[in-house]
């Protein structure tokens, strides 16, 4: 089986023979890349590096194309990463009302298509940020991640978020950390089950490919099986 390469942050789709297509808006910048192995597993990197990766409607609407065009192909195992210092920051707060749908959104795609996501976590995750990761039967992390709703601290709850979270990881360990507005780290987000490994930044694609040829190994309808049961886990509990 080929192996899945590239960095958490910056893929390289040069190596390992993987192909690189974007998805582009007009005459916008991409906001996402997407890259697919010879052994079939396609990578899906967020890339709105100067907002640290906040999703808006393009950055949403571009995630969609990408994960419909992963379905097209038949693509069962799937990784998320980001570039950048940040994975994630959460809505765009220049449009809260726009970026919160688009974060659903976000989430209503990876949860429709029946593919197996890994997310690959390096900086910080903040806000509905942590939805994208609920919405992902895996989540590897590097030690220097961290996680956060900050929400309380800029005079709203983050009323959305709870119901996944608390799904994830207890309702008293989600609302501790909406209340608290503070990011923990990644040993905390560990304990609590928001991830699921931390692992070395030297050693996480070596996981991520080990991990993923082991999904490849799997009878395609358990696996798809397995998919669809957390997916449909994952929608029930997603603000409607």
């Amino acid at each position: 089986m080929g192996p899945v390469t590239g960095s958490p942050r910056r893929p390289d789709a040069s190596r390992a023979g993987m192909t690189r297509t974007s998805q582009t808006q007009g005459s916008n910048p991409e906001l996402v890349r997407i890259d697919q192995s010879p052994n079939g597993v396609a990578r899906l990197t967020l890339a709105r590096t100067a907002q640290r990766n906040a999703v808006n409607k393009q950055l949403a609407d571009e995630v969609t194309a990408a994960v419909e065009t992963f379905g097209e192909r038949g693509v069962r195992i799937a990784i998320i990463d980001a570039e950048g210092p940040a994975f994630c920051a959460g809505a765009d707060l220049n449009d809260l009302v726009e970026g919160g749908a688009a974060v659903e959104q976000i989430v209503k795609t990876l949860t429709d298509i029946p593919i197996h996501w890994t997310a690959v976590v390096s900086g910080a995750v903040r806000g509905a940020g942590l939805s994208i990761l609920a919405a992902c039967p895996r989540v590897l992390v590097t030690p220097d991640s961290t996680y956060g709703l900050p929400e309380i601290s800029r005079g709203f709850f983050p009323t959305d978020l709870i119901g996944e979270l608390a799904s994830i990881a207890g309702a008293r360990p989600a609302f501790n950390l909406a209340f608290r507005g503070m990011p923990i780290s990644a040993d905390a987000a560990l304990s609590i089950g928001l991830v699921s490994d931390i692992v070395a930044a030297d050693k996480l694609e070596s996981l991520v490919e080990s991990s993923s040829a082991e999904l490849l190994a799997v009878d395609p309808s358990a696996l798809r099986t397995g998919v669809e049961l957390w997916q449909a886990r994952a929608r029930a509990l997603a603000p409607s």
